[in-house]
């Protein structure tokens, strides 16, 4: 982990990010020393959160790839998600400052990443800014999705058939204007975020693909029989 210190050149990722809408840039400064933001940089495959320590502080990914996961009760890792450049992780667990992490946070590439602490937020201090309201109307909306999101992972937890876990995370992800989801998951992170074996997962595809289901293009998948 090496500490950075300029983020100038990161403001076109940050002034995207879901935390920051509707605030100025010129603002983030203030916003920033708020949040006691600070950036720093991840080698790949270095824990940036280990399983059972305290998890006080959210991030946004500025560069690199993220993943967050949980050990199940036979030992296997169960990928969570993958985190990319511009998305936001752990704001629910750093919003109560957990003493006990129950997941994990590793670099699956060279990251850099803003870590900021939302103690401010919750507990109603004082921004030195007029944008407070902003922060907390965007974390309320960020910590939504991420309540739809975890009703998505256990809607596909409880379905008995490997088909059917692909079709409900295929109909969560939006097409692009060729009909095309982007599935941000290589083969191997798929099956541990559908909680599946890797070999009949990729079994499972390749039915699905001789039936004419579904059309796979390296991450890319369409479906072809929608309902």
């Amino acid at each position: 982990m090496k500490k950075l210190d300029d983020y100038q050149k990161y403001l076109p990722i940050l002034s995207k990010a879901k935390l920051f809408e509707g605030i100025p840039l010129e603002h983030y400064p203030q916003i920033f020393n708020f949040l006691q933001a600070s950036i720093l940089s991840f080698e790949k495959d270095e824990l940036i959160q280990h399983l059972g320590e305290p998890l006080l502080y959210s991030g946004i990914v500025l560069d690199g790839t993220v993943e967050g996961s949980f050990i199940n009760e036979n030992y296997s890792k169960i990928n969570m998600n993958h985190f990319e450049r511009g998305r936001s992780f752990a704001e629910a667990l750093a919003c109560v400052q957990t003493p006990y992490s129950p997941i994990q946070l590793k670099a699956l590439t060279n990251c850099t990443i803003m870590l900021i602490n939302l103690k401010g937020i919750i507990s109603g201090s004082s921004c030195p800014c007029s944008y407070q309201l902003n922060l907390t109307t965007n974390m309320l909306k960020i910590l939504a999705s991420q309540n739809v999101f975890s009703n998505l992972k256990l809607r596909i937890a409880n379905q008995k058939s490997l088909r059917d876990r692909i079709l409900i995370y295929l109909h969560s992800l939006a097409p692009d204007s060729e009909g095309y989801l982007h599935v941000p998951f290589t083969q191997t992170a798929l099956a541990e975020f559908l909680g599946v074996n890797r070999s009949a997962l990729s079994r499972e595809l390749g039915r699905m693909q001789d039936e004419n289901l579904i059309e796979v293009n390296d991450k890319k998948m369409k479906l072809l029989l929608i309902g």
